[in-house]
């Protein structure tokens, strides 16, 4: 194993590099949003190849209109609340809008627009250990509460695990998610990758993308249960941006998805302690990159919970501990 960094001056600061090498995989970590930015893992014939999406430059992650969220941490609260506003104790609090008349991943300058500041990184038992925190005001794109976060990568031979970890001053609510956008080939389509996700039921959206109920995926093309090729999905569907409801027991790690790419061998597995996960198909992905280029599986709690308590918890409140934790796993299989 081997950790190097650096830094490097961008249009929203100085950002430090992280780069963790094993032999089956390459991690590159910025300091701007805790973000994943490259990943490179083997093929079945063992050739490293990169399957992260990742702008040209560093200097490149900072510029808003070329970076959609990259690998980073969101914050606040990821993916949508509706109108912008919630109520919390009796108090309604106006947000940031920043998608259409909603709130989007914690607004237009959410955790992943914002350097992070660099704990420590440690060698843990032959895992490279990467501790990012952030204190996020009170106020902060509307939501109350001073909010002390924390994104810790522990990076191992071929695989990255994420915790999350959150504590406030005054009630507010909480979903920190990771959207890395992933494409095993390292190609510009994903149709050709296979995709599995376990669960039977997912959310429903008005045109906003806001929840307005539930549904069971049996018998239509959101059903996943079965490994499945993505082309004829995102033909069916348009594109995929659905929050699915995972099933277990909370708190415990357990099976979210599995993406794979038959023509390398290569898999990733994604197990999570998360009650959703939404996947997402880049359906609106621009120049550098391409639509349907990429796959997100972004682990997290319900979109608009804050408006929907039926949809699960997000509130935290001072003395609670808010934490998560996502495991990715790169295999290969197949000759």
């Amino acid at each position: 194993m081997t950790v190097t960094t650096w830094t490097e001056a961008t249009a929203a600061g100085d950002v430090t590099v992280i780069e963790v090498t094993f032999p089956r995989i390459r991690v590159q970590l910025l300091s701007l949003g805790a973000a994943i930015c490259e990943v490179d893992v083997p093929d079945r014939d063992g050739n490293l190849g990169g399957v992260h999406l990742a702008l040209p430059t560093v200097a490149d992650h900072a510029v808003r209109a070329l970076n959609p969220h990259l690998g980073a941490t969101l914050g606040r609260y990821a993916n949508r609340i509706a109108d912008g506003t919630f109520s919390l104790d009796g108090v309604e609090y106006p947000l940031d809008v920043n998608s259409g008349p909603n709130t989007l991943h914690g607004g237009s300058m959410g955790w992943d627009r914002v350097i992070w500041h660099v704990d420590g990184i440690s060698d843990d038992d032959g895992a490279a250990t990467i501790r990012l925190s952030l204190t996020s005001p009170d106020g902060d794109m509307g939501f109350p509460g001073t909010v002390s976060a924390r994104t810790t990568y522990v990076v191992s031979d071929g695989r990255i695990e994420t915790r999350y970890a959150a504590t406030t001053d005054a009630p507010t609510v909480i979903s920190m998610a990771n959207h890395a956008y992933w494409n095993l080939a390292g190609s510009d389509s994903i149709a050709d990758h296979e995709l599995h996700v376990p669960a039977v039921r997912k959310l429903v959206y008005d045109e906003f993308q806001i929840p307005t109920g539930i549904t069971d995926v049996e018998g239509t093309p959101y059903d996943m249960r079965v490994s499945s090729t993505l082309g004829p999905i995102l033909e069916a569907t348009g594109g995929l941006d659905d929050c699915y409801l995972l099933d277990g027991v909370g708190g415990q790690l357990r099976p979210g998805a599995v993406l794979s790419h038959p023509g390398t061998g290569r898999v990733l597995r994604v197990l999570t302690d998360a009650p959703g996960m939404q996947v997402y198909s880049g359906n609106n992905l621009g120049s550098p990159f391409h639509v349907h280029q990429s796959m997100s599986l972004e682990t997290q709690r319900m979109p608009d919970a804050p408006n929907q308590p039926a949809l699960g918890p997000c509130v935290l409140r001072p003395g609670e501990h808010y934490a998560t934790t996502t495991l990715l796993d790169f295999t290969t299989s197949g000759t």
